[in-house]
Parts: structure tokens; sequence; C-alpha cells
């Protein structure tokens, strides 16, 4: 079983740019490599931010550059985005009937769990678990299958990074979700956004994966608190392969188009300079 990860797109309606990017063209080569290179794939996931200010404008750009994926899409909701005109889009998201998009997909390989940890505040962007949501991941989490792995999707992390800028905004309730994994069961695998950097570790146990964005990033820096730094580093989508309990993430710069060649060359070995690799 094969997916691909997309995370932090942070669309604007058209003809307009975030941060001196254009966010829409970087999705929109995303999409054309993701469609040129992969044709097996059982979904695309995009694991929230998928507009910068929660505009309708947006939503309708985002949905227009997803059109040529010839495979499903889960969109997720992220701390930039706002339900309502997500909605008025995307009549067909998740609803888990309580308004949260939301969902549990079974498939042979695996079980994937998608959470809404979007706050209710449109001025907070920590992520928020609510005694709903908490009731659906419960619930979710008692009735997935155990003889194959269950992948735990949510926008925001539940642990401290050292960015300081970031670790601010991390999910506020990963205690409860911690209490929620002690009376059920503990994902298999967890897969986070919103940091606009790539990240791995293990969290009390469970291996997680953070993805880098699709659009601006987030710099490199330890100590900054009182603002977010910012970068123009090129994006990342991630290719996903569940093989029984083996769980493999490749990682690819989309925006490169320069050339390759072969590292076994002598010639290329004795190369001085990119001009001679590219003759």
């Amino acid at each position: 079983m094969k997916f691909v990860i997309l995370t932090d797109t942070h669309l604007v309606p058209a003809g307009r740019r975030l941060y001196a990017l254009d966010p829409a063209k970087w999705l929109e080569t995303a999409v054309q490599a993701i469609y040129r290179d992969h044709d097996d794939l059982a979904f695309v996931i995009v694991t929230g931010d998928l507009a910068h200010w929660g505009e309708q404008g947006a939503y309708e750009e985002l949905k227009e550059r997803l059109r040529a994926l010839r495979v499903p899409v889960v969109l997720m909701m992220g701390n930039h985005d706002r339900r309502e005109p997500f909605r008025a889009v995307f009549r067909e998201a998740d609803d888990d009937g309580n308004g949260f998009v939301q969902a549990v997909r079974y498939f042979d390989q695996a079980t994937i769990l998608t959470l809404d940890t979007l706050g209710e505040s449109r001025d907070i962007h920590a992520g928020r678990l609510c005694s709903r949501r908490l009731s659906f991941l419960e619930a979710a989490l008692s009735d997935a299958p155990r003889g194959k792995p269950l992948l735990l999707f949510q926008h925001h992390p539940l642990l401290d990074l050292g960015l300081p800028h970031m670790d601010a905004f991390k999910l506020q309730d990963s205690g409860a979700e911690w209490q929620v994994f002690q009376r059920t069961r503990m994902p298999d695998f967890m897969f986070f956004g919103h940091i606009h950097r790539p990240a791995a570790g293990v969290w009390r146990g469970i291996p997680f994966h953070i993805q880098r964005a699709t659009s601006h990033q987030v710099a490199f820096d330890l100590t900054t608190a009182a603002h977010i730094p910012g970068a123009h580093e090129s994006p990342d989508y991630s290719l996903v392969t569940v093989s029984g309990r083996d769980i493999v993430i490749l990682q690819r710069s989309f925006l490169y188009d320069g050339p390759t060649f072969s590292l076994d060359s002598k010639a290329a070995q004795a190369s001085s300079s990119v001009d001679e690799l590219q003759r």
C-alpha cells in the first residue's frame, strides 16, 4: 500500500501571493510530479493548513489545483483553516457527525485515522481536542482491527521539538490524547504537519513523522521565540509504503529539475564542477 503526504499548502485566492511566493504554483508542481511518477497510490493526504486565511476563494483554488490527481484526496484541518468556507467548496469532505473534519478509513494493509485539531477560536493557533473529538478518537481506536498497522494523522504535534516559536502552538490536549491511548491502544505511527520543517522521532514509544510544508518553510532556529522565522527552503512531499508491519517514508524535493548522474561513474567522481557533470 502506497500513499503520498502533502501538508501546509497555505493556498490564497487565485492571483495573490504569500511571502513573495505563489503557493498554488508549488502545489501544482507537486501534483504534476505525483500524477507523472506515482500510478499505484491508494490516496493522497493533505494534513492541514490547506488555506492561509481560510477564505472560500483559497479553497476554490485548492480544488482546482488538486483536480488532476487520479486517486482519492483526504483533506484535513489545520489552524489556518475555517470549516464553513472549506465545506462550501468541498461538500463531500469528511464529517464525523459533529461537524469535525475527521474519519476512519479501513484498508487491507492499514487503518487510517484522521483527527481534526483545529481550535474553536480564530485567534488561537495551538491545537485542541475537545471532549467530542476525544470520544471520536477513543471509539476509533477501540474499533480498529488489531492485526494491521494503525496510522494516526493530525495537524498539530503533541510534543516540544526544540523550536520555541512553534512549540508554543503544539496540541494543548496531549495529556488527554495520551490517556485515550492508554485506555484503548497506541497508534503504530503518527503523522503531523504544522511545523513547516521535516522532523522524526518517538513520543512515548510511538514513532512519528512531521512533513515539510508544500509552501513556505519555518527556519532552522532553536532560539527565537518572539516571532516565527520564515525561510524559502525547497518544499517536499513524502511517499509512504506500508508492507506488513514495515513502514518506509521517502521524501522528495519536487521542485528540483536538475540533472541526475551516476555516482558510480569514474568521470563523475573526478569532475570538478557541476557543469562538467551536466555534460
